[in-house]
């Protein structure tokens, strides 16, 4: 029951925070051209604490998940007295159009702020890369490498793959996954001559590799000698996992165009998320956890980007066509359009909640 607990208030510290950073993207900038903030709140429901600054209430709410910020001219604003006196030119609509679009996306920057901080601090801490040549760092407990005689600290010099019948000279660790190509797709497991060297001297291991499911090669369950990551390194490889989260992102979004019904079935809603935090948590490794958000953050910031009505991407488009046509769009066509979105957007979140919950049955 205590990890049940624990596994839901980090399930909510860790969507009140993404979503906390993406509102106050939105509260900064605004803030910053001029434009009058009613109120910041931090959570949900009924107010438990409260303070007034110079214009803005800031707030805490009692339901610990998400927050948001009320800004004159926000067109689901248009009926709160709290607008009522706020002058034209302190208002949304009274905004340039770019100072509008850099509102509505600043909630996205701040998601991709959050994502490269928190990278590059697991980089630089805790972030761990391959040494140079050819020299085993460790040897999977229960592996094929440890079950035929591989020890960590072993330099592999040479693979015969009996599969391929080639034979692979080892001068860094990059090249052992090369050898490990799988060519017979009815085989199970393959005999790899591993040659290494240990202590001086020269020893053959003839390693029965099964196959690895994930990458479709054979698998000996060793990795490289690893150092930690330098400041360069770590800003390196902060972005380029930032980058490839994104893309992987873009190419699941496209698959839910392609292919909508299988896409869905594999993506995860409220209760995959939690499913997935539960799982991080009780590992206990901190590092995951803040990885976690960060991947949420950037999911977040990304989906939060689509021109779907309701959206930031929705609201930056429709800035930007009213800059070119010189107008604003009708206010009743925004509002049904924003309902809309937001009712596809309630429909697909039914949808993937209900594949969840199949899949923990």
């Amino acid at each position: 029951m205590l990890q049940i607990l624990i596994n839901i208030i980090v399930f909510l510290l860790i969507l009140t925070a993404i979503i906390t950073i993406h509102e106050f993207g939105h509260f900064i900038t605004a803030k910053k051209f001029g434009v009058y903030c009613g109120a910041f709140s931090i959570g949900m429901g009924p107010k438990i604490f409260s303070h007034k600054g110079k214009e803005t209430e800031f707030q805490i709410r009692a339901i610990p998940i998400g927050g948001f910020v009320t800004m004159a001219g926000e067109d689901d604003q248009e009926e709160n007295p709290y607008f009522e006196n706020v002058p034209h030119e302190r208002t949304l609509k009274g905004k340039k159009t770019y100072q509008k679009v850099i509102i509505f996306l600043a909630g996205i920057f701040m998601n991709f702020v959050l994502a490269i901080v928190i990278m590059f601090a697991l980089n630089t801490t805790v972030g761990m890369v391959a040494q140079k040549g050819n020299t085993l760092g460790t040897v999977v407990k229960d592996s094929a490498a440890e079950k035929y005689g591989l020890k960590a600290g072993d330099q592999v010099v040479e693979i015969v793959n009996t599969d391929t019948h080639k034979t692979y000279k080892i001068t860094k660790y990059n090249d052992i996954t090369s050898a490990l190509v799988r060519k017979t797709k009815s085989k199970k497991s393959v005999v790899m001559k591993v040659t290494v060297k240990r202590d001086g001297k020269t020893k053959v291991c003839n390693v029965k590799a099964p196959v690895n499911t994930e990458t479709g090669k054979y698998y000996l369950g060793v990795s490289p000698k690893t150092r930690k990551m330098s400041v360069g390194e770590a800003f390196v490889s902060t972005f380029s996992m930032i980058g490839t989260m994104s893309v992987a992102i873009f190419r699941a979004l496209e698959q839910l165009v392609i292919n909508f019904t299988g896409t869905v079935k594999q993506m995860s809603g409220p209760v995959g998320i939690y499913n997935v935090t539960a799982q991080v948590t009780q590992s206990g490794d901190i590092a995951n956890i803040f990885y976690l958000t960060a991947l949420l953050s950037v999911n977040i910031g990304i989906f939060n980007l689509l021109p779907i009505p309701g959206l930031d991407g929705a609201q930056t488009l429709f800035a930007i066509i009213e800059g070119i046509i010189r107008r604003e769009l009708p206010q009743r066509v925004k509002l049904i359009l924003q309902a809309a979105g937001l009712s596809l957007i309630l429909l697909l979140m039914v949808v993937v909640t209900y594949q969840d919950i199949l899949k923990l049955m």
